[in-house]
């Protein structure tokens, strides 16, 4: 969720909001420290912090703090089991924020600096309300630290999304079911296909079309660790896209929709032209999770997004890239 977006959206809509944070977590709970919702007066939200009761008793208490209006900075700690009978039995820090039409133009500032990038920011939560926030320079951000952190009243939080990339080539069924399988997943997807005609009138937002004749030809410009999935309605055009894709070594992924009979002639027309062993390896297909056998174009979609899931979660536990290629 690009947070200040969604405040933005709400004042605008609603002219008060409350942001929740988890700021803080001991032992086990629904969802990580900088976990966030953006609540409005009517209890609509956005985002979540992990459902079940926890969620619901920060529901009623967003929405109670707006019916007095103004702004406001607070913090209330609840104990999952004892306070709420839930059985994950830890503690989470809950930060209540309140905004009303005052805060509109820095919300809309930060909003701006959310689609550019990630960006982290800092503020002193015993001196004002409405916090204010200091962007850090891009010299004293790091991008390997948590995303939000409490420390004796100084709070420093990390906004933005640094989404992963994939080029999705090929525009037919199972292309169309997939993207909408991955619209929520926290990627963005460039989706490719020389039929220009065959793309839907409307996408969801994180995905870009484009019409190309000859689409692997970008596979050399794709920057290290994007993913790469192949569906076109044309094999040879397939082995064209992948064969260039293997050629590199950079890749966090790349897939192709088939076969096992077309993996083999994939692989034996990998080693014709010259490509080694180890580069071949590199290549997934059939693409999706193997304990999925329909194939239906919105199961295997959903087949397909799993997988990429996990890659995805490979790749941010590994502290220096883990891409799936090894010499």
């Amino acid at each position: 969720m690009l947070v200040w977006g969604e405040v933005l959206s709400a004042l605008d809509a609603a002219g008060q909001c409350v942001l929740v944070s988890i700021i803080k977590v001991a032992g086990s709970s629904p969802r990580e420290a900088g976990a966030r919702m953006v609540v409005r007066p009517d209890m609509s939200f956005k985002g979540t912090i992990g459902g079940g009761r926890l969620e619901y008793d920060v529901l009623h208490e967003a929405v109670s703090l707006m019916k007095n209006g103004g702004q406001s900075f607070q913090t209330r700690s609840y104990a999952l089991g004892p306070d709420l009978g839930q059985c994950c039995g830890g503690r989470v820090e809950i930060a209540f924020e309140q905004f009303d039409l005052n805060y509109r133009g820095r919300a809309q500032d930060f909003s701006t600096q959310e689609g550019v990038g990630i960006f982290s920011t800092t503020a002193n939560t015993c001196s004002s309300a409405p916090l204010e926030r200091h962007v850090l320079p891009p010299a004293m951000d790091d991008p390997n630290s948590a995303e939000i952190v409490l420390n004796q009243g100084k709070l420093t939080e990390r906004f933005g999304e640094d989404r992963p990339h994939l080029y999705l080539f090929g525009a037919g069924h199972v292309g169309k079911a997939l993207v909408l399988a991955m619209a929520p997943l926290g990627f963005k997807i460039t989706w490719i296909d020389e039929r220009r005609e065959i793309f839907p009138k409307y996408v969801p937002s994180n995905i870009r079309c484009i019409h190309l004749n000859e689409p692997q030809v970008i596979v050399k410009n794709l920057e290290p660790g994007n993913y790469v999935i192949v569906m076109t309605h044309d094999h040879k055009r397939d082995h064209a896209i992948v064969d260039a894709a293997v050629r590199r070594t950079d890749l966090a992924f790349i897939g192709l929709i088939g076969s096992a009979t077309k993996r083999a002639r994939t692989l034996k027309r990998f080693k014709d032209s010259g490509i080694s062993e180890a580069h071949s390896k590199q290549l997934v297909c059939p693409v999706g999770i193997t304990e999925i056998k329909s194939k239906k174009p919105s199961d295997i979609a959903i087949s397909i997004a799993a997988q990429l899931l996990v890659v995805k979660e490979e790749q941010a536990s590994n502290a220096q890239g883990g891409y799936r290629f090894a010499s």
